[in-house]
């Protein structure tokens, strides 16, 4: 995979409460060429005496305390004096490296999805303060640190980064907490890595590891790392469908809904066939967001109808109720055994180098005299596929559909292509 730009330094905050050595990891890896996408803009601690913040004036980077114990117990106070010097500095990215204070909504729901925090245990255990020494007292076998995201609920956020300790003999919580320190030194600069670069993508409690540039390629061969694929679709149904084919890959997917960068616009779908149409879709939103690019282009033919609606089917009326009484009207004398028509689907995947990978696939079936089913959608309702006893596409359910469709077959011919792909 080539090189991609390195996005504009993303301007990033850090809280501390005390040593900062997190802290001094930090500066030192950006002091080394490293984090080529954080600018450290800032440091601010809640304790006026923390050492490092004179770490941070030592490195360059303006440093501010605001003492929490001037709000006499007034926690969101706090929170707000410190949101407002965030804003002054049109802060990004906000790290918690040692930052010893539980957040309110105040300061988590401003920077939702842009915060980090580092605790030294592997969460969900031993949250809280004390993680090391809860660990070791526990008896516990393997320890070690978590990068997560902040969330209201106390080190209940998404995880991103995980490093691992074995808990010798002859342990102690001071021996096994310095050796835990050392694995947040590596798993602090890595998550703010990928944080930085826009690497990152939560779902749910799920944070996925899009592939792509790092200062850090050693410690990412032991994440799992997903390859972003953007489907050409704004159709969700049809988002879905792919999805749920692709399922068991190591891929991020995307629909043309969901990215940030600016589409190509209108694609003119005006190819003599599928494959064709296919293209034209797959290159314009290849080349307009730089991302792996699945697109397709399928068609229902029908023999009464010398092939129609063909390449067509999209456009054969205005909507998808129109076109299923349409081509019930037009086939309404044409007999059963003439009623004969496939699914046709053409996909092509498309690199960013120019790579080209195609594929087809076909459901033989008939026409029905009337719509049936709830589920699917198109033509569907009125697509009886051979062999499943004259049940249409609709009434199938996705289970069955996501399997035998002509999207299905042609999606399963181009998943050799994706592992391969997936796996570089």
């Amino acid at each position: 995979m080539p090189d991609e730009p390195v996005p504009p330094p993303r301007r990033t905050a850090v809280l501390i409460s005390g040593r900062g050595t997190n802290l001094e990891s930090l500066l030192n890896e950006k002091r080394a060429g490293k984090l080529p996408a954080t600018e450290f803009i800032l440091v601010l601690s809640n304790n006026p005496g923390a050492k490092g913040l004179d770490i941070a004036r030592e490195h360059g980077v303006p440093a501010i305390a605001i003492d929490h114990r001037g709000f006499r117990k007034d926690r969101e106070g706090h929170e707000r004096a410190i949101l407002s010097v965030l804003q002054d500095h049109d802060v990004e990215f906000v790290v918690l490296a040692g930052y010893m204070r539980v957040l309110t909504p105040v300061l988590v729901g401003a920077y939702e999805g842009r915060m980090l925090n580092i605790h030294p245990s592997l969460l969900p255990a031993f949250p809280g303060v004390r993680g090391q020494e809860q660990a070791w007292e526990y008896g516990v076998r393997v320890s070690g640190c978590t990068v997560h995201f902040v969330t209201e609920e106390m080190d209940g956020g998404p995880v991103i980064v995980q490093r691992t300790v074995p808990v010798l003999a002859g342990d102690d919580p001071d021996r096994l907490a310095a050796r835990i320190l050392r694995e947040e030194h590596k798993a602090l600069p890595l998550a703010l890595d990928l944080l930085t670069r826009g690497r990152l993508r939560i779902r749910g409690r799920h944070v996925e590891i899009l592939r792509g540039n790092s200062s850090y390629p050693l410690l990412e061969r032991e994440l799992p790392v997903s390859l972003p694929l953007l489907i050409a679709t704004g159709n969700a149904h049809k988002a879905e469908e792919i999805g749920a084919m692709l399922a068991g890959l190591p891929l991020s997917i995307y629909t043309t809904e969901q990215i940030d960068t600016p589409g190509p616009g209108e694609v003119r779908e005006d190819a003599p066939d599928y494959e064709g149409n296919a293209r034209l879709k797959a290159i314009a939103w290849q080349e307009a967001t730089g991302k792996w690019t699945l697109a397709d282009d399928s068609g229902l033919e029908v023999d009464a109808l010398d092939g129609r609606p063909g390449v067509q089917s999209s456009r054969y009326a205005a909507t998808t109720e129109e076109r299923n009484r349409k081509l019930l009207g037009e086939l309404r004398d044409v007999p059963e055994e003439k009623r004969t028509a496939r699914f046709v689907c053409s996909v092509v995947l498309r690199g960013p180098r120019g790579e080209e990978h195609t594929a087809r696939g076909v459901l033989e079936g008939r026409i029905a005299f009337e719509p049936s089913g709830d589920g699917g959608f198109g033509y569907d309702p009125v697509f009886l596929p051979d062999g499943y006893g004259g049940e249409s596409l609709a009434s199938l359910g996705p289970e069955i559909k996501n399997r035998i469709s002509h999207r299905a077959r042609a999606i399963e011919a181009t998943r050799p292509a994706l592992e391969r792909i997936s796996a570089w």
